[in-house]
């Protein structure tokens, strides 16, 4: 197999700081989920990602066809922005972007050259499929640029966004915008996504008139979410936020504030942190595009406004749909959801042609805000593993499981300056007040170190994590208001929403099953039901296909009475982040849930 632009090589996980500033290098269940992607990269075969897969969308031989390859930009712009923000060492991309750029069309454009833009009544379905490719094209061109400075890279763009503003001249139009408004990922959103590179443009070449264009477009935004695409919606909320930024105007922020408002307090808004690939109850299937945009979007405005329940809805997003959308493979795409939970569907599943490189894409902003500085502190925002520096004091953070029902964090601080360093660490929403040998204070949701970490010193903190259950109108009850009456609904253990995976507890599936009721105790604090093994006399499946990813002290040994025969058995909650990893199989969330019966 030909890879020419690829050197397979033993796989390197690089420190990710691909702009100049804080550098924040993954590990444990986040490295191993990006190095799913990367694996993917240089060792998947179905498809093999050749550079002339890659490159389809631009090159548009005929001899190699490609799906999607009319969206002409799509693959090849997402593949090397993520790749630029997110570096593999065995992928040449400065090859594949400058060997991208060579296709670009004397007007600029990128793809099929004979496709009119200049009179409204020609502009449809194939001219929208050419402006969303080319609005990726231009995004990641850019992006690229951010992590590597380059005349020929930008000059490539300044000719895209001329295109693109030219363009509009004919979008532009009531005509246009009723032909296209029920074409799904080809209607209106096509146009309005281009915002988000046209703000981009304007600070890589200081020319404010792409800001301009940028502004021009949002009247055409269809704020009404209908049965549109997500995707192409949240991308465009994400690029009138950045133009709020680039332009300091806050209409901007207030519209996507007010837009964002308006999905959660809708049902378009799922109980499990995401949303589906098309609005207004059309299809049953999410989008891991649209995962990775709201959660872009929710950690982009908490940047912007420092508010912290976006935070909070980013970190629940995150730690359940936007993970359980990541296959095996490491691919992100699609996956059918039922009143139940996940269900296996023939022909759902891995989007290579753009969920891949978009949840790819999204573990930059997750990187980003894990820490971050403020007012003089290093601040820790999210839980995960990672090792931090700023190039004059380091910290490393570690997140573990702790005693029955609660979990730890552990920070060192490994390079200092002599006066110490200042460390905050977020209260998140699904632990009770956390508890550490050191003395800390309270400030804005945070707890503050009272003294400044030497070098070398390491402090862990002690988090319980708080359980309920959301019932399907929205209702929480605790566990302990649970009655022997069953109550359908979602189980949260700290962050993570608990199911039931069809890969393991073969018996809980047999029919009838759709009524069986598992027992929850009061407390999960409780060692007979917490397991970090696998519980003895039980058979199950070893390993579970991601061993990697697994949070073991999230895994419970419940009791249930199953539907169909008398007798308490065993069943095995994991939590949803992992449900992706055994694809074939269901995966569900909505559960009976009850006290346990009297002994």
């Amino acid at each position: 197999m030909n890879r020419i632009l690829f050197t397979l090589s033993t796989l390197t996980l690089l420190t990710v700081s691909a702009v100049a500033g804080p550098a924040t290098t993954p590990d444990g269940e986040l490295a191993a989920r990006i190095d799913l992607i990367r694996q993917r990269i240089l060792v998947g075969q179905v498809p093999a990602l050749t550079p002339d897969f890659i490159l389809a969308d631009v090159a548009l031989r005929p001899e190699y066809p490609r799906r999607f390859d009319e969206f002409s930009g799509d693959v090849s712009g997402r593949f090397i922005g993520a790749l630029a923000l997110l570096p593999l060492e065995g992928v040449r991309l400065d090859d594949i972007a400058h060997a991208a750029i060579k296709y670009q069309k004397p007007d600029g454009r990128f793809g099929d050259a004979a496709l009119d833009f200049t009179a409204p009544d020609k502009i449809g379905f194939d001219h929208m499929a050419l402006l969303w490719g080319n609005g990726r094209f231009l995004a990641g061109l850019l992006e690229y640029n951010i992590a590597k400075p380059d005349p020929a890279v930008v000059e490539s763009a300044r000719k895209l966004g001329d295109f693109l503003r030219a363009a509009y001249n004919g979008c532009a139009n009531e005509q246009v915008a009723q032909r296209v408004k029920d074409l799904g990922a080809n209607g209106m959103i096509c146009f309005t996504q281009l915002i988000e590179g046209l703000v981009m443009l304007a600070d890589a070449t200081g020319d404010k008139a792409y800001l301009d264009t940028a502004e021009s477009i949002i009247p055409w935004f269809d704020q009404d979410r209908g049965k549109q695409h997500s995707h192409g919606y949240f991308s465009t909320l994400r690029g009138i936020l950045m133009l709020h930024e680039a332009t300091g105007k806050p209409e901007h922020l207030a519209l996507v504030e007010n837009l964002y408002k308006s999905f959660v307090e809708s049902g378009d808004l799922q109980p499990y942190g995401g949303v589906n690939e098309y609005f207004g109850g059309k299809g049953d299937r999410d989008e891991g595009c649209s995962e990775a945009d709201f959660l872009r979007l929710s950690l982009q405005l908490w940047r912007v406004t420092g508010r912290a329940d976006y935070l909070d809805r980013a970190e629940h997003i995150y730690f359940n749909q936007f993970s359980a959308n990541q296959f095996p493979s490491g691919d992100f795409g699609h996956h059918a959801y039922t009143g139940f939970g996940i269900t296996p569907v023939p022909g759902e599943g891995r989007a290579w042609w753009c969920c891949t490189w978009h949840g790819l894409r999204a573990y930059r902003d997750v990187l980003d805000s894990i820490v971050t500085e403020k007012d003089g502190a290093v601040r820790v925002n999210l839980f995960q593993d990672v090792n931090w520096s700023n190039g004059e004091r380091a910290l490393s953070v570690r997140w573990i499981d702790g005693p029955a029902g609660t979990t730890k964090l552990i920070l060192q601080a490994d390079k200092v300056p002599a006066d110490g360093l200042r460390v905050a660490i977020r209260k998140p929403a699904w632990a009770a007040a956390p508890t550490s040998a050191v003395a800390t204070h309270e400030e804005n949701g945070y707890l503050v170190l009272d003294k400044p970490l030497a070098d070398g010193e390491r402090v862990e903190l002690d988090l319980p994590l708080l359980s309920r259950i959301v019932e399907r109108g929205g209702a929480i009850r605790t566990l302990d208001q649970l009655t022997a009456e069953p109550v359908a609904g979602l189980l949260f253990y700290g962050p993570w929403i608990l199911g039931v995976s069809g890969f393991e507890n073969t018996g809980f599936w047999g029919e009838p099953w759709s009524n069986n009721r598992v027992y929850v105790p009061a407390t999960l604090a409780d060692d007979a039901s917490r397991v970090d093994q696998d519980a003895p006399g039980v058979d199950l499946p070893i390993p579970y296909p991601a061993p990697a990813i697994e949070r073991r002290g999230a895994h419970l040994w419940l009791r249930y009475l199953h539907d169909g025969f008398p007798g308490a058995c065993d069943v095995l909650l994991r939590p949803m982040a992992e449900a992706g990893m055994s694809e074939t199989k269901p995966f569900i969330m909505w559960i009976n849930y009850c006290k346990p019966a009297e002994r």
